[in-house]
């Protein structure tokens, strides 16, 4: 076969354009309709009625999507014999006139007419950005959502199976590697070609039977190196490479290794994350994946080479979160192992005296029970997190400065104006009984909680097989809240719980370990963490907000924070102590009280609710820039503004005055 000839009739050749499983692949150009088409030669090859069959399942396959416009079109089946010149063909289906197509020899060969995409496969072009990949992402993933619900898994996607038309569409290509899911007919054979190791999923390496997340996957992988140049787990396709590349190649794949060029994909970063999963169940469906690329290329957002740039100067300021909105699906609760040797500390010790005159326990010693956790007012509860690992979303950083005592935050910048808050709390209470472990983390039990678009959060706790109960006894668990920050993160609730995962994954290896380490140095005398928030509102001072049950308070770790409700109007009040950069006029209206500095916030938390800040302690914080330990009140419920700013401050009066009194 030559440029020029003419095959089967109407197809005059032009040039070989690649090399298929069963040969060359050529342009011609059908005389007949006047378009080019590509020629895709197969080879019948061994036991002829299983290798035919075989064969002619990309063929069957592809013809069931005729008419999607990301897959490629299929327009006819020639057979030829053995050196034949093509001008027998028939419909693939081994009836034409009552007998078989082509005939005669078992070594016949098939030609697939198939659609031209210009250019061939990606694998070719130069590395794209990352908000193109995202376009032609979402067009793929809509194709491999077609081919889902009609039970076919591809089982092969990587940038030499994917074209780009003369327009810029996006088409998949190649189903010689389909499999049928759901049944017991696979459309290709299953072996070691039926996947690419640099692209698959775990479980296609492992020889597992495919599934629609496998293609989730390995669409995950094609993404990366379009933009990379390289797919996650690095690698040429295998072309050319050593025995022992190969098989580290393979043993990747098998352990579902992956290694995202975080800078260089950049806001795809979120999404690709949560599709290289290795747990099947915890990726995107296609249908989802399309919907989180699509967000990525509606964005529009170019990321700059090189990391993103260090914030300003400013500390950032972010809506303040109460008990009852940290209590929704955003919690992730860690059971706390209880220990041999040392205790808990029960506040009876001989040490220093706190800043409003109680005696402050002792550091967890020897001798007795200790639970993993010890003395929240010791812990560092910083331990639990790993910056590292967070890395492959974005550049972390540790936040030591926001929130109550009771927890440490990473900050996971994925560009320029869009961060990630990952939040890790120390929480009263026990995982709920109602939900199912869906895995463990060496003595961790993981549950899941539903995810909401703007947040995500699991629960762990010990595996029930160890007999202990969730809490340790001490009624301590560990929190981790994962949403938006700032901007917007393209991949939504699968971007977040992806991060949760690996978040989860850190916090429990450290539970894993042994006892959480101390603070050191540890809070100095006069620092709110050594207080109780409760003691500083009374049954009397609570008497300002009408129907509120004062003797049934909702405490929080250490008595950092207590929560007080009412049946009248939805009121409720709470207080709590705080960290964050100094409040000023700019924020609200300014008072002072007991000689204290306090700022009023009205809707501080949202609509309903008035928030008042007072100013205890101002320390270094973080970058060497000003902190400061605050009081933080806030009472919402169906009043007017006026009445719940008034109930706020007057609570926020009463406990000024117990400070200064100390």
């Amino acid at each position: 076969m030559r440029p020029g000839d003419e095959f089967a009739g109407r197809y005059v050749l032009k040039e070989v354009i690649g090399t298929g499983r069963g040969g060359e692949v050529w342009l011609a150009h059908d005389t007949v309709v006047g378009q080019d088409v590509a020629l895709k030669r197969e080879r019948v090859e061994g036991e002829r009625e299983t290798a035919v069959r075989r064969l002619l399942g990309e063929p069957r396959a592809l013809a069931k999507f005729r008419d999607h416009p990301h897959v490629v079109t299929l327009f006819d089946v020639l057979t030829v014999p053995p050196d034949g010149d093509g001008n027998r063909s028939g419909n693939g289906n081994e009836d034409r006139n009552g007998e078989e197509d082509g005939g005669g020899d078992a070594a016949e060969a098939y030609w697939f007419v198939m659609e031209h995409v210009p250019g061939g496969g990606l694998d070719r072009h130069p590395p794209m950005s990352p908000v193109r990949a995202a376009r032609v992402g979402a067009q793929l993933a809509d194709a491999l959502a077609a081919l889902h619900r009609a039970g076919i898994v591809h089982c092969d996607v990587k940038p030499a199976n994917v074209g780009l038309t003369g327009r810029g569409t996006a088409k998949l290509l190649d189903f010689g590697a389909a499999y049928r899911a759901g049944g017991t007919e696979t459309i290709t054979a299953n072996g070691p070609y039926s996947f690419t190791p640099d692209y698959a999923a775990p479980e296609l390496a492992r020889g597992n039977v495919p599934r629609p997340a496998s293609d989730v996957f390995c669409l995950a992988a094609t993404l990366h190196a379009l933009v990379t140049g390289s797919p996650p787990r690095g690698g040429d396709d295998g072309e050319g490479a050593g025995e022992d590349t190969a098989r580290l190649t393979h043993w990747k794949a098998e352990q579902g290794v992956v290694e995202l060029d975080a800078e260089a994909v950049g806001p795809l970063r979120p999404v690709l994350a949560a599709m290289l999963r290795r747990d099947p169940a915890q990726r995107p469906d296609a249908a989802e994946a399309g919907r989180l690329l699509a967000a990525v290329a509606e964005s529009g957002t170019q990321v700059p080479g090189g990391r993103p740039a260090e914030p300003g100067g400013g500390r950032r300021r972010r809506r303040v979160l109460f008990a009852g909105a940290l209590g929704l699906c955003a919690a992730l609760a860690l059971g706390l192992v209880a220990l041999p040797g040392g205790d808990a500390g029960d506040g009876t010790g001989t040490g220093t005296r706190d800043s409003v005159g109680r005696q402050l326990p002792e550091d967890p010693g020897k001798g007795g029970t200790r639970s993993l956790i010890g003395d929240p007012r010791t812990a560092d509860v910083c331990a639990l997190t790993d910056p590292a690992a967070l890395d492959r979303f974005g550049r972390s950083e540790v936040d030591v400065d926001y929130g109550n005592f009771d927890r440490c935050d990473v900050l996971v910048h994925t560009d320029d104006s869009t961060r990630i808050d990952v939040s890790l709390q120390l929480r009263r209470g026990a995982p709920p009984e109602a939900s199912e472990p869906v895995r463990t983390i060496g003595s961790i039990a993981v549950r899941e909680q539903p995810a909401e678009p703007d947040e995500c959060g699991l629960l762990l706790s010990r595996d029930a097989g160890d007999g202990q109960d969730g809490d340790a006894g001490d009624g301590m668990y560990v929190g981790v809240r994962v949403d938006v920050g700032h901007g917007e993160v393209a991949g939504g609730a699968a971007a977040l719980c992806a991060v949760a995962d690996t978040a989860a994954r850190s916090a429990a290896g450290v539970l894993n370990r042994g006892p959480l380490p101390r603070r050191s140095p540890g809070y100095p005398a006069a620092s709110l963490a050594w207080a109780d928030a409760c003691a500083l509102l009374d049954a009397r001072a609570l008497s300002v907000v009408p129907g509120v049950k004062a003797d049934v308070p909702e405490a929080g770790v250490a008595n950092w924070e207590c929560e007080w409700f009412s049946d009248v109007d939805d009121l409720e009040a709470d207080i709590a102590f705080f960290r964050d950069e100094p409040r000023s006029a700019r924020d609200g209206r300014t008072v002072e009280l007991s000689g204290y500095q306090a700022v009023v916030e009205p809707e501080g938390n949202g609509a309903d609710t008035c928030t008042v800040f007072v100013a205890y302690r101002a320390y270094g914080g973080r970058d060497a820039e000003t902190a400061m330990e605050m009081v933080r009140l806030y009472v919402g419920g169906q009043r007017p503004m006026g009445q719940l700013c008034g109930m706020a401050t007057d609570l926020a009066a009463s406990a000024a005055a117990r400070l200064r009194a100390r």
